[in-house]
């Protein structure tokens, strides 16, 4: 990303989207390249240096996992609950997500003063998850762990975010087993607007690709968050998800095996 200008998150205040829209989609690695080359208008986001950061998670859920069910169902109104840290700055956040019935995502998230990043939610921590959720907060205990490596782009003239997670794998809370990882050859992309837009410089950008087919660079309903409960619990039932777990594997598929194009190398 020489050449490339670099922003602070001092800069991109206006660009917060706490409030916002989101798109994911499947676009494998090797793609990365000539995709930031259709993006000349976007900037890197640096922190302490670094333009990219591993992320840690651990995802909560119910004992009888209402995220999962409201999820599978399509519930309009649903949340997610989990703790984000931040390696190179070494910051957590416990958060909530809300999305309501038209689709928008609202974050609320308080900072962690605890003794380790995933240490147990503290009292001020529960009363928090209990003024967003309600009852349900005292339920929730981690299911979920995983991690990724990001790097942000941002176009602060279009108020737009788009994130790159790489190498994105899933483990049991605590537990000892060695990390899964069911999108091995590819990067999810999440593209964060502040209003519905359904064209754009993304968009353009993978529809430009030479290899593009099937799910790979088209708009994806995926969660990170179900991929790996279903990756490390594949008994869960998903039901109305299956179509989406389908093509996630066929992206994957895809991507671990590009096609062979004689001419791409005879030119």
């Amino acid at each position: 990303m020489n050449g490339r200008p670099h922003l602070g998150l001092e800069d991109i205040e206006s660009v917060a989207l706490m409030d916002r829209y989101d798109s994911k989609f499947l676009v494998p690695e090797h793609w990365l390249g000539h995709t930031l080359a259709q993006l000349p208008d976007h900037a890197v986001l640096s922190i302490a240096n670094c333009l990219s950061t591993t992320y840690r998670n651990v995802y909560f859920d119910s004992p009888d996992n209402v995220c999962i069910e409201d999820h599978v169902r399509g519930k309009s109104s649903r949340f997610k609950v989990r703790i984000r840290h931040y390696t190179n700055t070494r910051v957590s956040f416990l958060e909530v997500k809300l999305r309501d019935v038209y689709g928008k995502t609202t974050k609320h998230r308080v900072v962690r003063n605890s003794p380790t990043w995933d240490a147990p939610l503290n009292a001020g921590e529960c009363r928090f998850l209990q003024d967003h959720l309600g009852d349900i907060a005292s339920r929730l205990s981690p299911v979920l762990e995983s991690r990724f490596e990001r790097f942000t782009m941002v176009d602060l003239k279009k108020g737009e975010r788009l994130t790159f997670d790489l190498g994105v794998a899933f483990k049991t809370p605590g537990g000892q087993e060695d990390w899964t990882s069911p999108l091995s050859h590819l990067s999810v992309v999440e593209w964060k607007q502040n209003s519905v837009n359904h064209q754009g410089s993304l968009i353009q950008a993978l529809r430009s690709h030479p290899e593009r087919r099937g799910p790979l660079g088209r708009p994806l309903r995926m969660s990170k968050y179900l991929l790996g409960r279903q990756s490390l619990q594949p008994d869960l039932d998903f039901k109305t998800y299956r179509p989406a777990m389908r093509d996630m594997s066929r992206a994957e598929n895809l991507a671990a095996n590009p096609t062979f194009a004689p001419q791409s190398i005879l030119r």
